[in-house]
C-alpha cells in the first residue's frame, strides 16, 4: 500500500459567486483527476486506502461542489445544473483538460460535464452509477434514502447496506474501509444537500419515451465503467447499458460487492484506474 497522505486542509477557489473547497495533491505532472462524490458525501467521505495509489501517478483533485461541505451556496436540484458547478470550479483551476472520477452521482454529474464541454474530458471513470432514464432502484430502496435521524447505529446500518452485500468477507472489507474514512475530519451533510440530490436522482431516472439511450453515443472519449455485482443502490444492470451504448466503455464488475465495490476493492480499484488512465492505445 502507498504511504501516500492525504492533504486534511482545504484550499479554497471562487467562481461565479461560490466559494469552492478542494484538495489537490499527487504528482506534479499529468491530467488532473477531479474526483465526483456520492450521494451527501463531502471531500472527506473518499477511502484514503483507494485515493493514494492514483495520487501517486497523476495529480489528484477532491473537491466539494456547490452547497457540499465546506463549498458555500445552496445545492442544485438537477444533474445538469451540478455539472454546470463543475465545470465553473474547474475552468477556475485554470484547467482546460481533466480525467473525470464519478462515483454514484458523481457518475452522473461526470456524463453531464463530458455532454456539456466535451473539449474539458480525456477520460471518464463511472463507478456505480448509471444513464439518464436508467434502471431504477426498487421503490422501497429510493424510500429508505430518504429517511433522516436516528443515531449513529443507525447511520453505520443504513451505509452497509446500501453499499455492501450481506456476506462475511464484503461486510469486513465495508467495515475496514468505514474506519479509514471516519479517520478523517468528518464535515456533517445539510438537509437542503439531501433533499436536492434526491430530486436531482429522481429527474435524472425519470423515463424518456422511446429512446435507446441515444445521447450516450455524444461522449466519444474512453470511458471505464464499474460496479459491483449486485448494487442495490443504482442496479447493476445500468453498468452494463454505459458499457454497451457509450461508444469506447469497458466494463469492469467486481465479485461478492455492490455499490462499494471501489472502497471494498481499494488497492484493485486504484490499479485498475491508473491502467485504464495510462493505456495509449484508447
Amino acid at each position: 500500500m502507498s504511504t501516500f497522505q492525504i492533504p486534511t486542509k482545504s484550499s479554497f477557489i471562487e467562481a461565479n459567486g461560490t466559494r469552492y473547497a478542494y484538495r489537490k495533491f499527487g504528482a506534479e505532472t499529468g491530467t488532473p483527476v477531479i474526483f465526483l462524490v456520492h450521494f451527501r458525501a463531502t471531500i472527506e467521505n473518499w477511502d484514503p486506502k483507494m485515493v493514494a495509489p492514483i495520487a501517486k501517478e497523476r495529480p489528484v483533485i477532491l473537491f466539494d461542489n456547490k452547497g457540499i461541505g465546506e463549498t458555500n451556496g445552496q445545492t442544485p436540484d438537477t444533474v445538469s445544473e451540478m455539472a454546470r458547478d463543475a465545470i465553473s470550479f474547474i475552468k477556475a483551476l485554470g484547467l482546460n483538460k481533466v480525467d473525470l472520477l464519478g462515483f454514484s452521482i458523481g457518475g452522473m454529474v461526470a456524463q453531464e460535464i463530458a455532454l456539456q464541454d466535451k473539449d474539458l474530458v480525456r477520460r471518464l471513470i463511472i463507478a456505480g452509477s448509471s444513464p439518464e432514464a436508467g434502471v431504477r432502484p426498487d421503490s422501497e430502496i429510493f424510500e429508505r434514502m430518504n429517511r433522516r435521524g436516528g443515531n449513529m447505529d443507525d447511520a453505520l446500518e443504513a451505509f452497509m447496506f446500501f453499499f455492501y452485500r450481506t456476506t462475511e468477507k464484503s461486510k469486513s472489507a465495508g467495515m475496514a474501509s468505514l474506519q479509514r474514512i471516519f479517520a478523517q475530519k468528518q464535515i456533517n451533510s445539510s438537509d437542503q444537500l439531501q433533499d436536492a440530490q434526491l430530486s436531482a436522482v429522481a429527474k435524472w431516472a425519470q423515463p424518456k419515451g422511446n429512446h435507446d439511450y441515444e445521447w450516450l453515443s455524444e461522449i466519444r472519449q474512453p470511458a471505464l465503467v464499474t460496479n459491483g455485482i449486485e448494487d442495490i443502490m443504482v442496479p447493476t444492470k445500468n453498468s452494463y447499458i454505459l458499457a454497451e451504448k457509450l461508444p469506447n466503455a469497458q466494463l469492469i464488475i467486481y465479485p461478492d460487492s455492490g455499490h462499494g465495490h471501489l472502497f471494498q476493492f481499494p488497492e484493485l480499484f486504484a490499479d485498475n484506474v491508473n491502467s485504464f488512465l495510462n493505456d495509449n492505445s484508447l
